[in-house]
């Protein structure tokens, strides 16, 4: 999985994700995790290889990783930001 068309950026330690084209057209505000998953999707990805990169980059049980990856996912698929 991958995130089309969109951008992520930061200021004044705000996150959002700016939808470039595709079928969403706006952006979202996002949590530092949110932002850490979108990082990650710029390039084509599993949920397991972002926990790993989760669990390596902060203190976090696998699982709860896992659960919040997927809920992250699940929202970016809801508004269309996930090419699949």
């Amino acid at each position: 999985m991958k995130l089309k068309d969109v951008i992520i950026s930061e200021a004044n330690g705000e996150f959002v994700a700016v939808s470039v084209g595709g079928s969403f057209n706006g952006m979202l505000k996002l949590n530092s995790t949110a932002a850490f998953i979108a990082e990650a999707m710029q390039e084509e990805t599993t949920v397991e290889a972002i926990a790993d990169k989760l669990c390596e980059s902060y203190e976090v049980e696998r699982d709860i990783a896992v659960k919040s990856i997927e809920a992250v996912v699940e929202e970016f698929r809801k508004v269309g930001l996930i090419a699949e």
